[in-house]
């Protein structure tokens, strides 16, 4: 099995040695498993593009490697990922899997372990979620607590999935799934990215595994996505349940 990590950078010069660290772990227990973590940075000023390649060139292996494409500009999150979607599926020699996850240690490197069992079982779309049992978000306000679960609930009550987690950006998608994707057509702003991405896969996936995370806030560095992103970006499920942004 071959797995291509994608991770958006910003400013993540104090987390991205700590996470290639991290998933370098990962691949020492699963040497029958290729890994390539694809750092996508989107040009920042604090050198996470130079560290990454420094670090990335320490942890080498037989089947762990890093690689750094840096973007001329920032951009956000979304347009970052369908920059890295479009190049793997190009490649010759493709993964077989595309994971996404945030660079910011919010997401447990620890759970890929879980990812790539469910893909062995059979899933060609794998999403992390915080809202089945196992699942947690202990480092947040009520307040977001809310806000979040709420306007899941709302998402799946809309668009009518199994998903427990619309807005979560941890994710493992079979490279034949993302081909089914028209990426072009994909609103690419805030949470809202998330959202039509993973509600595409899941109409067009085969098999889904939910596995529950225990969610931690960032330590290092600022959040890059306000609270008020989650508001705004729910606007777009009833287009999306309509068919009104495109396919």
């Amino acid at each position: 099995m071959k797995i291509t990590v994608l991770v958006p950078t910003y400013n993540e010069s104090g987390n991205i040695g700590i996470l290639l660290e991290a998933l370098r772990k990962v691949s020492d227990r699963f040497r029958d498993v290729s890994f390539n973590v694809v750092v996508l940075d989107d040009s920042s000023p604090d050198g996470t593009a130079v560290l990454g390649r420094e670090v990335g060139q320490r942890l080498k292996s037989d089947n762990y490697s890093v690689t750094v494409m840096v973007r001329e500009k920032k951009e956000g999150l979304g347009k970052a990922y369908i920059y890295g979607f479009k190049a793997m599926m190009n490649l010759e020699d493709a993964p077989d899997y595309v994971l996404q996850m945030d660079a910011d240690l919010s997401h447990n490197p620890e759970y890929i372990d879980q990812f790539i069992l469910a893909a062995r079982d059979g899933a060609d779309f794998v999403t992390a979620t915080r809202y089945i049992d196992g699942g947690a978000t202990p480092d947040w306000s009520w307040y977001r607590k809310v806000l979040s679960r709420g306007g899941n609930f709302y998402a799946k009550t809309i668009l009518g999935r199994e998903l427990t987690d619309y807005t979560g950006g941890f994710n493992m998608y079979s490279t034949k799934l993302l081909t089914q994707i028209d990426f072009d057509s994909l609103y690419s702003a805030g949470y809202g990215f998330l959202i039509d991405l993973k509600h595409r896969a899941a109409v067009k996936s085969r098999k889904i595994a939910q596995v529950p995370i225990v969610f931690h806030d960032r330590q290092h560095g600022n959040s890059k996505m306000p609270a008020r992103t989650i508001i705004d970006s729910l606007f777009l499920v009833v287009k999306i349940r309509l068919g009104k942004n495109g396919r």
